[in-house]
């Protein structure tokens, strides 16, 4: 398919597109469906090779307060050190852990909370939660539910969106503590009497997940994000490129050489993504580079396929 070729060249110089505008349309998407695929892969590993460092130091003091977890079909999820008592660690000034046993959780115990993630054990489940708003102006919580009993995890949704503190504390409390004299009818993640003592382990299953995450959150946030520009620069080139011009291109033409003008973009993105630089979000970056670069390129294919005309020679 010569991808790595044609992504060194279009990243170098703007001649290669005139021979770009013979290929197929199919090909350029599957151009840029693995460019995405590679990219998102690469900030994946960035992002968590950082994380991961802190996911141990944070797993290795926990276990240390907890000692570790215990299931059971009598009384589910158990921390190993004072199992019946309720207990909550701030881990990082973003994150905080809590735990639950029995019927000890009450929902108005969420409006305490001011981390903009965390983990809560409950007796049926491990629920993780994260903040999408962190400037509390429009406060969603996006909920993620392992569920230990068999039955309601047909029930409950593996992702959930709530859209206050006060939401996620009802979800809590729902259905995932158990009453007295209740108990699990069936194990679905754990055997009975599965216990977890090595902070190690856990944290290499935390970081694999979060690896996982990220992967997918940003290979479909840079495809819809690209084919949505990609789609708006295209028309907007055919409506307004082709003024004045004598060889006009197709529809078909201008979306290939959109495709691959992209591709420069993405990869300034990236970089700067992975960086983590402040007040430039890869939205912002791909979006200015974009809009410069497409221009670019249309303008130097429009010269070559449409040479200034030289002028008739006077006769005196």
């Amino acid at each position: 398919m010569n991808f790595f070729r044609t992504v060194f060249q279009v990243c170098t110089g703007t001649t290669v597109f005139l021979q770009l505008m013979n290929r197929s349309v199919w090909r350029a998407l599957l151009h840029c469906v693995l460019l995405v695929f590679l990219l998102s892969v690469c900030l994946s590993a960035v992002n968590t090779w950082f994380l991961g460092r802190e996911i141990r130091r944070v797993c290795n003091v926990l276990f240390e307060q907890v000692g570790g977890v215990k299931v059971s079909a009598d009384t589910g999820i158990r921390l190993l050190k004072n199992p019946e008592k309720v207990q909550s660690y701030i881990l990082n000034p973003r994150m905080r852990f809590d735990y639950f046993p029995g019927e000890t959780f009450q929902a108005d115990v969420t409006k305490k909370w001011d981390s903009d993630y965390g983990i809560v054990l409950l007796d049926r489940a491990i629920v993780t939660w994260f903040r999408n708003a962190p400037d509390n102006l429009h406060e969603q919580y996006m909920v993620m539910s392992s569920v230990l009993d068999g039955k309601l995890a047909q029930e409950i949704p593996l992702m959930k969106l709530v859209p206050s503190k006060e939401e996620l504390g009802t979800y809590l409390a729902d259905r995932f503590s158990l009453k007295q004299g209740e108990r699990i009818e069936s194990l679905a993640l754990w055997p009975a009497g599965f216990s977890v003592d090595n902070p190690a382990l856990v944290s290499g299953q935390m970081i694999s997940g979060v690896a996982v995450v990220l992967f997918g959150l940003a290979f479909l946030g840079m495809v819809f994000l690209t084919f949505f520009s990609v789609l708006f620069f295209a028309l907007a080139q055919y409506f307004w490129s082709a003024n004045g011009a004598s060889r006009k291109m197709s529809f078909r033409t201008i979306l290939i050489l959109t495709l691959y003008s992209a591709f420069p973009p993405l990869i300034i993105a990236a970089l700067f993504s992975g960086m983590a630089l402040p007040f430039l979000s890869f939205q912002t970056v791909f979006f200015i580079a974009f809009f410069l670069y497409h221009l670019v390129v249309f303008s130097r294919v429009q010269k070559q396929l449409n040479p200034p005309k030289k002028d008739d020679e006077d006769p005196f």
